[in-house]
């Protein structure tokens, strides 16, 4: 029997960008870990809110250190280059499971949605296909957890970067918000030179991004990549933040719209012209 419910509208929601760095660590043997108790505490900010939200993580200690032994700091793995692929594949494993468990012990009702089924690796460039899944959880009032991760297809195989993905979800959710939150106090003034933050920065402000250098040791491309994608966000008009993780009860009040300790990412494309 066909059914003739109409289909579920989905709630408008919130993405949720723990930043790598911020939830994971190395032991003095080099070996990584997921911080639990910071992920759990975390965990309960969001769930205090109960606001629909998805969650985006970081890679950080589980797979910057593997882009620079297997010199894939480009962010690509060449197709012949399968075993490194699989063993990067296996390290990101245990992380997510890592992270999930720690989540649904801080509250969340999280499931994770493996990230093969919603992109492809296309002529150089990565692709967000379907979000479906996506929005199937978020109506059953589950949390959807994704993270940074490889991408493939026919000429191999491609870092999703979690800031990226991020940012394709919020436009692709149309979310009520994206908060990537980070082990840092927010965008700085004076990179490297002083703690002072932007309360607010022009994306489209070459004045302003430029003044942040890129990480060349992380593949992901660090304050800058976060920059951008937010203000790709923030273009298509969605309330963007890059505000401090570490700060107890800041993740709570930047999804309410009123961080602790952040930066606001606006973008005025008249900015420097």
């Amino acid at each position: 029997m066909t059914s003739t419910r109409p289909p579920a509208q989905t709630a408008r929601c919130h993405i949720v960008k723990l930043g790598g760095g911020l939830i994971t660590s190395t032991d003095p043997s080099g070996l990584p870990h997921v911080s639990e108790e910071r992920l759990a505490a975390l965990a309960r900010e969001i769930a205090s809110t109960r606001l629909p939200t998805v969650l985006v993580h970081g890679t950080g200690a589980y797979g910057k250190p593997p882009a620079r032994h297997h010199h894939y700091l480009d962010g690509v793995i060449t197709a012949d280059r399968i075993r490194v692929f699989a063993q990067v594949s296996a390290l990101l494993s245990r992380l997510e499971l890592s992270v999930l468990e720690a989540l649904q012990d801080g509250g969340l009702c999280a499931v994770r949605v493996p990230l093969s089924g919603l992109c492809a690796y296309e002529g150089g460039e990565i692709r967000l296909l379907r979000v479906d899944a996506v929005r199937l959880l978020l109506n059953h009032g589950i949390t959807p957890v994704l993270g940074g991760n490889l991408a493939w297809g026919r000429d191999g195989f491609a870092v999703f970067s979690s800031d990226t993905l991020a940012a394709d979800l919020a436009i692709a959710l149309r979310a009520v918000g994206l908060t990537m939150a980070t082990n840092a106090s927010g965008v700085h003034i004076d990179h490297g030179n002083s703690d002072r933050i932007h309360r607010e920065l022009n994306a489209h402000d070459p004045a302003l991004t430029g003044a942040v250098p890129p990480d060349r040791q992380d593949v992901s491309g660090g304050m800058r990549a976060k920059i951008r994608e937010c203000g790709r966000a923030a273009q298509a008009g969605i309330p963007t933040f890059i505000v401090d993780g570490r700060l107890p009860g800041n993740l709570t009040a930047s999804l309410r719209g009123t961080p602790l300790c952040g930066t606001r990412i606006s973008f005025d494309g008249s900015a420097g012209s």
